[in-house]
């Protein structure tokens, strides 16, 4: 079944070595002032980098919020240069690393920043995302439960407790995160998908329905909903429902987690007719769909071998 739909380490500047010059220089002509004077009048004067306009780090973190993440990168590469110490543009870069799955340096960039009061917040945001997408649960869970204590307007954060809670099968908890997401973020179509599955996972595909529904509406070409759609229709039995508008390269895929829905369901005849009909369709799914079928007959011979009366 498809899962729901849910930033550069810092170099010091090549100038700080040249800076460190003069002072060793100076040292020497202490003791040899006659000897140096002409010599250092003539040595290379070292620029420090011009200084960049605090507007570039908007416009990086305004490509960062359209995907547009190595526009960012070299924007922020640029004030960062200039001036290694800003907080913001670091934070920037932290979420381009993320972005760009460096979990791992993501998340030292964002711990860094954590002890910083003025960004910690959202650095624990960050790198609780990074932690939850390395499968580090339990690190992931504290981190972002004290973003979201320190700033309650964090929506990412909820969302990734949502999450969490989902794999945790705490239902009161996850809905309780995607709620709050959504009353921060009212317009946002992954945060309606990722909701949507919660209530697939929770088996209440109705409710699933409307929030897959409403996140195609604000998203017409979220693939992920459009398909979590498709199953949600399917755990309420309405299967060809479910097949309508499946293109050609699709069909496979769409007849095995069809397929595998029934079989949850307990539909077996139709579990059984629909993967086979993903094995035929495309021979991609013929591994996992005769997986899924070993399965299927498996509960079959064990409702075969039951003794009469128990159901």
């Amino acid at each position: 079944m498809p899962t729901p739909s849910e930033v550069i380490s810092l170099r010091p500047s090549a100038s700080a070595a040249f800076l460190r010059r003069p002072l060793a220089a100076a040292a020497v002509c202490a003791l040899l002032l006659a000897a140096c004077s002409t010599a250092a009048e003539h040595e290379p004067q070292v620029q420090a980098p011009p200084a960049v306009s605090p507007e570039v780090v908007v416009v990086a973190e305004q490509a960062i919020e359209k995907g547009r993440y190595a526009d960012a990168k070299l924007l922020l590469e640029r004030v960062l240069l200039s001036d290694p110490g800003n907080l913001r543009a670091r934070l920037a870069m932290a979420e381009i690393q993320l972005a760009f799955r460096n979990l791992e340096a993501a998340h030292k960039a964002f711990a860094a920043l954590a002890e910083i009061p003025e960004v910690a917040a959202r650095a624990q945001q960050g790198g609780g995302i990074a932690l939850l997408l390395l499968g580090r649960d339990g690190e992931a869970l504290q981190a972002l439960q004290q973003a979201v204590d320190q700033d309650p307007a964090l929506w990412r954060a909820w969302n990734a407790l949502g999450s969490l809670h989902d794999r945790g099968g705490d239902w009161g908890q996850s809905g309780d995160a995607y709620d709050r997401a959504l009353a921060l973020n009212a317009d946002s179509a992954m945060l309606y998908n990722n909701r949507g599955f919660s209530y697939l996972l929770r088996r209440d595909p109705e409710a699933a329905i409307a929030d897959f529904d409403k996140a195609l509406q604000l998203d017409p070409k979220m693939d992920a909903a459009r398909e979590n759609l498709r199953l949600a229709f399917a755990w309420t039995g309405q299967y060809e429902r479910a097949l309508l508008g499946v293109s050609r390269k699709d069909i496979g895929r769409a007849f095995n987690n069809i397929g595998f829905v029934a079989l949850l369901r307990g539909d077996l005849p139709v579990a059984e007719s629909y993967l086979l009909r993903s094995m035929e369709a495309d021979a991609r799914f013929n591994k996992v769909a005769n997986k899924n079928l070993e399965y299927l007959r498996s509960l079959k011979s064990m409702e075969s071998t039951k003794p009469e009366g128990q159901g």
